[in-house]
């Protein structure tokens, strides 16, 4: 038996769930956006990119780009577009958004503040970089030559949950307040 096809949205409602996933998340990257619609089955990767291009050359959304990834924020008049048609969209989306977008918006923060990439650089040879920002200003970046691939791995998936320990211990050791 074959599936019944979902309604696709029209491309109004598509550029204001879009407006409204970006009021709700606060500034994010766009990796961060697909992943918030893929993971909360609101919209598939190639409606959001059409949304997010033509909000931009609307003016009512803003990109910042970024290491490795673009931040998008609505403007004002993206604020107001989306005062004026939030009716549009089918009510079960907007709440969809609305009760998954706290916990989107603290894990996006958390990214934010303690990210984490591997670069190859040679055969044997893996960078992890490692950063730790507050509010916009970089406290701390590490960049660690490693041989596997593995190792890299495995330091880039700790650092999340290391980066705060590990900041304090540098800073307290220099400070020369921190015994072994």
């Amino acid at each position: 038996m074959a599936e019944i096809p979902r309604h696709r949205l029209g491309e109004v409602e598509r550029k204001t769930l879009t407006l409204h996933t970006l009021k709700a998340l606060g500034e994010c990257g766009n990796l961060q956006l697909i992943s918030f619609m893929a993971e909360t089955d609101i919209m598939n990767y190639f409606d959001l990119q059409t949304a997010l291009y033509d909000l931009r050359d609307l003016g009512q959304v803003v990109r910042t780009p970024q290491v490795a990834d673009d931040l998008y924020q609505v403007t004002p008049a993206g604020e107001e577009a989306l005062h004026l048609l939030l009716d549009r969209v089918p009510d079960s989306l907007v709440q969809r958004v609305n009760q998954a977008a706290p916990a989107f918006r603290a894990r996006f923060n958390e990214e934010r503040e303690k990210s984490a990439r591997i670069a190859h650089e040679g055969q044997n040879e893996y960078h992890v970089v490692m950063e730790l920002v507050e509010q916009r200003m970089p406290l701390m970046r590490i960049d660690l030559s490693l041989p596997t691939a593995e190792l890299a791995a495995r330091f880039r998936d700790r650092w999340t949950g290391a980066a705060q320990d590990i900041y304090d211990f540098i800073i307290g050791r220099l400070a020369g307040e921190e015994t072994l």
